[in-house]
């Protein structure tokens, strides 16, 4: 999250709730696995609650292959799957991007 902050509050809620910080800055309360966090960021509150709502499900579905990981370990391995996500797509993206430019080339 491009300099989101993010912050955990102590109730959970199920619903998010958007308020404007300023003109640059959203504030929204998502629930990511049971918890709340309100992030605060640039970023549309829709875009906020967008990827919060994809951590979450990635968070379910890894629960879901083993219910003994405590949260720690779970965020944990989450984490790791989206960053291996995003390398696998970012070299996908850079072998297509020199593909592209060597038949500009051409």
């Amino acid at each position: 999250m491009n300099n989101e902050q993010v912050h955990q509050d102590n109730e959970v809620k199920e619903t998010a709730e958007v308020g404007v910080v300023n003109d640059e800055e959203n504030r929204v309360k998502v629930t990511i696995f049971g918890q709340s966090y309100t992030l605060r960021g640039s970023g549309s509150s829709e875009r906020l609650t967008r990827l919060a709502a994809l951590v979450d499900e990635k968070m379910n579905a890894l629960f879901a292959q083993n219910a003994r990981l405590d949260f720690q370990t779970l965020a944990v391995l989450t984490a790791l799957n989206v960053v291996e996500e995003y390398e696998t797509i970012s070299s996908e993206y850079e072998a297509l991007l020199s593909a592209l430019e060597l038949e500009i080339k051409k």
